[in-house]
């Protein structure tokens, strides 16, 4: 999210809140100042959290107490076009996505990921399966009968695109990224 520096003090003592730069699975609010695909957003959408502005905090400063976040909600229009047009997406919304993660539920839940050791990012990749509620594999299943119906193989079946596009979206679109 978006770098809160001296306020960070503030809010730990005003507000009560614990502010944190890595990602954990116990956040709430992510401060963005706009739709970038990191894994900290990716995360987030996948736990259905508060992507907001950083205008949030100094709302929040001023008032002395946590607001509802949904009047500070991250929109960008230019970047979230850009992502439609880049995954040939007829549109995208954030606030669509977040909403899908929130009413569905773990967009992974019930599914089992295996990513093979040349795909890049698998670190990243790991972090966003236990976001979106799936279970890691950190070694490649058997084929065969006997294997899970819901198991993800990226870099065998899959390219990884579809976890990120998925974890941004919380649409798993399979047919764009079978290999």
């Amino acid at each position: 999210g978006a770098a809160i520096g001296a306020r960070r003090q503030r809010l730990e003592s005003r507000l009560g809140v614990r502010v944190v730069e890595e990602w954990s699975a116990g956040v709430t609010h992510l401060v963005a100042d706009a739709f970038r695909r990191t894994t900290k957003l990716m995360c987030a959408i996948c736990l259905g959290a508060h992507v907001v502005a950083p205008s949030f905090v100094d709302a929040c400063l001023k008032a002395g107490r946590l607001l509802d976040p949904e009047p500070f909600a991250l929109k960008d229009e230019v970047c979230e076009s850009a992502f439609a047009k880049k995954h040939q997406l007829a549109r995208y919304s954030l606030v669509a996505a977040l909403r899908r993660a929130r009413c569905n539920g773990p967009l992974l839940a019930g599914f089992a990921v295996f990513c093979a050791e040349g795909v890049a990012g698998r670190g990243e990749l790991r972090t966003l399966v236990e976001a979106a509620g799936g279970c890691w594999l950190p070694k490649q299943p058997p084929s065969g009968a006997g294997l899970p119906e819901k198991v993800l193989q990226l870099g065998v079946h899959f390219d990884a695109e579809l976890l990120r596009e998925a974890a941004c979206t919380q649409v798993l679109r399979y047919d764009m990224y079978r290999l």
